[in-house]
């Protein structure tokens, strides 16, 4: 937590976390005095869950830089494939030795009577209260005042239940929201004719969306390791490349979403419980609003539209709810691309090289007389993950990571310009969202920020493109889907497009989302929460949070309307 918080911070924060435990210590204590083995029992799972939660938390700080956040808990499908061993060791650990302590504890008499014990609780109860009672919204990746390990993923967990809950309009308030949103041209103001010269006449596109990247680990985009990835700086060097382009939002569902759909979200994907954005835009029992996305846009233009995945789970129900004819992941591509023997057994998931070669194949396999539309997201990039390619000495994961990601893209680049797709195919390589900022990233790069927005690679090549550089001024990954549209010249379409392409200005790609009350203005190459925005911005950005929390209100749940 050093690099983000003075001295007097880190004081605070220490003793609002030593009064947390010294609350749980007497907790402990004054259920381990029950003297009825039953009620013992039950009394002491209060403890139990207080300190596993703590834990847990402090293993996410150990990890992570951070306590857990809401968008943690709305991604944690996909932190499911991820190995995090050691908080099972670290919460298996503490339940024996509690367990133990308290199978082996004999009554011994304390100092202090009940009432005293009590008393105690509650100084300390009142104390600890007062140093929490103002917990942020703005949730970074550091620790701030306010913050303790329980109470802040009470809080979390609070502000996650918080997207989920339902909103009620009238069905003339509906049909007014939509309205205010609804769009009949994508852009106004396109790609210059000189920067689109040589660009085929219905071209295929495919876009890579590379998890968690920022544009900071390339050294075309000024990073500080000019080695680290030198294919895709090569590509960069041959392609339209967009600089001061920040990520909108955060994590990987509202990512892909977001930028398929130029639009912000409340809650997340596709969930077990039916509580998913995906299951409320598809469910028969109530009146959502769906939004047009990019494949929807282009199979009016005879586009076929395919999504290509690693996994094979939530997120692949939530992407085929956005108008792809085919979203194909682990167990189609495995079975068809890449099994070798019959019983060989599917992996958790498709690695990088893996899926770049299944979709490769399927891609060189689709007829030629119909333009398709490709999308990607691969996994191997993210966070937490190590890569098999050492960078230097090895010892930092997130340099390993995108320098293996670096060596897989290049050998995906070398059979592509190979291939005949080169010749009528937009290649488009960006990112879902930013990289996550946890401590391995802020050792690699100093400047890396304590918020997970960041500035995210966008390359847009074809055969025979012109290399040169878009200044996108500080906006945002709302304006893909405009952006792209333009670059293909389609410009009429019913939309509810928050975005607009680099080359014209709109009111709210500028500012980025997380979740309920969690936004953030770019501009000038910083990230300012919402509590830091400068003032002479503030009338301008509290206008467009309330439009974008208007605009959030077409994906909950509409209740009866009679």
């Amino acid at each position: 937590m050093r690099p983000f918080l003075a001295l007097p911070d880190l004081l605070y924060i220490a003793a609002t976390f030593a009064l947390e435990l010294a609350l749980i210590e007497l907790i402990t204590q004054l259920a381990l005095d029950v003297r009825k083995r039953a009620a013992r029992a039950a009394a002491l799972l209060i403890p139990v869950a207080l300190g596993s939660a703590y834990i847990a938390q402090m293993y996410s700080i150990w990890i992570s830089g951070g306590l857990i956040p809401p968008i943690a808990l709305a991604n944690r499908e996909v932190a499911g494939l991820i190995a995090f061993n050691g908080i099972y060791a670290l919460l298996g650990i503490y339940l024996v030795a509690f367990a133990t302590h308290a199978y082996g504890y004999r009554g011994t008499r304390s100092r202090y009577s009940l009432r005293s014990a009590f008393a105690c609780v509650g100084i300390l109860a009142v104390a600890y209260a007062g140093m929490i009672h103002k917990q942020p919204l703005a949730r970074g990746i550091a620790v701030a005042r306010g913050e303790a390990p329980v109470s802040s993923l009470a809080h979390s967990m609070m502000m996650y239940a918080g997207m989920s809950s339902q909103t009620r309009l009238s069905s003339s308030e509906l049909t007014a929201v939509r309205a205010q949103f609804s769009r009949r041209t994508v852009y106004d103001q396109g790609f210059p004719e000189e920067m689109t010269a040589g660009l085929p006449q219905h071209p295929n596109v495919i876009v890579l969306f590379t998890e968690g990247m920022s544009a900071r680990w390339m050294g075309s985009y000024g990073g500080a390791y000019a080695d680290l990835m030198p294919n895709l700086d090569r590509f960069a060097g041959g392609s339209l490349m967009v600089r001061n382009y920040y990520n909108h939002t955060a994590a990987t569902f509202r990512g892909l979403r977001g930028q398929l759909t130029s639009g912000h979200q409340e809650i997340d994907g596709f969930y077990e419980d039916g509580s998913g954005i995906g299951q409320r835009d598809v469910s028969r029992d109530i009146t959502a609003i769906s939004r047009a996305s990019l494949p929807d846009v282009l199979h009016s233009h005879r586009y076929h539209s395919l999504f290509f995945l690693s996994q094979q789970a939530f997120l692949n129900n939530m992407i085929e709810t956005l108008g792809f004819d085919a979203t194909l992941g682990r167990d189609y591509l495995f079975d068809k691309h890449l099994r070798t023997t019959p019983d060989e057994e599917r992996p958790k998931y498709l690695s990088d090289p893996q899926l770049f070669t299944a979709m490769l194949d399927e891609l060189e396999a689709q007829p030629r007389d119909r333009p398709f539309f490709a999308a990607a997201y691969n996994f191997q990039t993210h966070a937490f993950l190590d890569g098999e390619q050492m960078y230097g000495d090895g010892r930092n994961q997130v340099l390993n990571r995108f320098h293996t990601y670096d060596h897989n893209i290049g050998v995906f680049l070398q059979r592509f310009m190979a291939s005949r797709l080169h010749e009528n195919t937009v290649l488009v390589i960006t990112a879902d969202h930013s990289t996550f900022p946890d401590p391995p990233a802020q050792q690699a790069d100093p400047d890396v920020g304590g918020y997970f927005i960041d500035p995210i690679p966008l390359l847009i090549y074809w055969k025979g493109v012109e290399h040169r550089q878009i200044n996108a001024d500080y906006k945002n990954s709302l304006d893909f889907a405009p952006t792209l549209l333009s670059l293909l010249g389609i410009r009429n379409a019913n939309t509810l497009f928050l975005g607009c392409t680099f080359f014209e200005e709109c009111a709210l790609d500028r500012i980025s989302s997380m979740g309920k009350d969690e936004y953030y203005l770019t501009r000038n190459g910083l990230v300012y929460a919402r509590p830091n925005v400068p003032e002479a911005d503030v009338a301008a950005f509290e206008a467009g949070t309330e439009l974008i929390a208007r605009y959030k209100a077409m994906d909950l749940v509409i209740g009866d309307t009679e």
